[in-house]
């Protein structure tokens, strides 16, 4: 009796151990066939999105040759082509274009482009970071030789600013794949 409940306990292990092995074995395949999904499905998003910037052909050879283009279209009120200028990042290109549209809207963006300064006005930024190989940055600045009176809005008053020089606007340009130069940040 002693005999057959030992038999008894080592079959009833090695059936444990059967069962636990086989659904580990199960488990584990399932890890394995889930990891595997997700890394194609990861690889054809990569793909897409490398397509994507493929096919992101608008730009110039040139941080020059770019803003010219972009400052054409903003010329001609064609909000839809100048943001295609600007690097391909949907949520960037809506914020300036809702930026710009507002402007158009209003009357105000043929103003405020006339009153941007030609490509030579702009002064290159060269350094580490701006090595003008995939990275560029221009800036313009404006001398005030009096005091200017202004309203700030934020502090709801009027604002004495003194005179000196004071930079008015830069843009950071990058290079895509296509070796396209788009603009960062304005």
């Amino acid at each position: 009796m002693l005999k057959r409940f030992f038999r008894f306990l080592i079959i009833f292990i090695l059936a444990c151990v059967i069962f636990y092995l086989g659904g580990e074995a199960g488990y584990q395949t399932k890890l394995i066939l889930e990891q595997w999904k997700i890394n194609k499905d990861l690889e054809q998003f990569n793909k897409a999105i490398e397509e994507m910037f493929r096919e992101d052909i608008y730009g110039g050879k040139t941080p020059e040759e770019t803003f010219n283009l972009f400052v054409e279209a903003l010329k001609k009120e064609d909000i839809d082509l100048a943001v295609k200028y600007i690097v391909l990042d949907a949520e960037r290109r809506e914020r300036y274009w809702q930026e710009f549209n507002g402007m158009k809207e209003k009357g105000e963006l043929k103003k405020y482009i006339e009153s941007w300064p030609k490509w030579e006005d702009w002064e290159e930024v060269r350094d580490e970071y701006n090595d003008w190989e995939e990275r560029a940055e221009v800036w313009y600045a404006e001398t005030l030789e009096e005091p200017m009176i202004i309203y700030d809005p934020y502090l709801k008053k009027e604002t004495e600013i003194q005179p000196g020089t004071y930079l008015q606007q830069d843009i950071i340009f990058i290079k895509n794949i296509n070796d396209i130069w788009k603009i960062s940040n304005l």
